[in-house]
């Protein structure tokens, strides 16, 4: 329960964090790639067992980190953009209720059963994500914008989960998950280092210092949020269908109540 409790406070206190960054007039990329440096030092300042460069590449998860650290940077950016173009509730019912996917493939590679109350649940979820996406009213954003950012942001956050989720069932040792993490922290944050390198070379942004502190805040949750789901899911607390509800939801609920 531990586990759960971190991942789902860390979770909040990241989107606390990331609705702050525009008051302190923040840049949203720079401080996410920063991010993604200290979450994935940490990882590796924390691991018992680190591993040499090419041991990572004899690891059975060896092929996760490039998927997922892809996937980091560009849902991350996605999210951002959502929430400042459409709206953060927006946003994060996109990204949470993304439950959806790694609660199905779970029933349908895992072979988990759900009662029929959960069936219903995530199909509810599908709808929220739609119906919250819609604009109440006339909007200058096209309606296919409404639509469109969300549902990737849906689709790639339930990427993410359902490879954490498939990841843990490799399995990985505990004294290796800090490792495995910060790899994927790594991926990203090289990405996302290319990125910025490119457009302050073409002189369409330009470094902004205060990037570093906030990065750093931001980062430090975010490596527990992630650890936290990964050991609940190795726990064996529920299974991961009914896992990933609990915890995506406690998520929505506690964002509401904190902000």
């Amino acid at each position: 329960m531990f586990w759960l409790i971190l991942s789902i406070t860390t979770n909040t206190l990241l989107l606390l964090i990331l609705k702050a960054f525009p008051s302190f007039r923040v840049n949203t990329l720079q401080g996410i790639v920063v991010n993604y440096f200290t979450a994935g030092s940490l990882g590796f300042l924390l691991s018992q067992n680190p591993l040499s460069f090419t041991e990572l590449f004899h690891q059975n998860w060896s092929w996760v980190p490039p998927i997922m650290g892809l996937l980091f940077i560009s849902i991350f950016l996605l999210l951002a953009k959502t929430a400042q173009t459409i709206g953060v509730s927006v946003a994060t019912i996109a990204n949470k209720m993304s439950l959806v996917i790694p609660s199905s493939i779970a029933v349908i590679f895992y072979h988990e059963h759900l009662v029929v109350l959960q069936y219903i649940g995530l199909f509810l979820a599908l709808i929220a994500v739609v119906l919250s996406s819609l604009p109440p009213g006339k909007s200058d954003i096209p309606l296919r914008h409404h639509l469109f950012l969300p549902a990737i942001v849906f689709i790639g956050s339930g990427a993410i989960d359902a490879l954490v989720n498939h990841a843990k069932k490799l399995p990985i040792a505990d004294d290796q998950l800090p490792v495995f993490i910060s790899s994927c922290f790594f991926v990203a944050f090289i990405c996302g280092t290319l990125f910025i390198s490119f457009r302050v070379t073409t002189g369409k942004d330009k470094l902004e210092w205060k990037s570093i502190p906030a990065g750093i805040i931001l980062g430090i949750p975010n490596y527990f949020s992630i650890y936290g789901i990964t050991r609940a899911l190795g726990c064996n607390l529920m299974k991961s269908s009914a896992l990933y509800p609990v915890n995506n939801m406690g998520i929505v609920a506690l964002s509401a109540i904190s902000a």
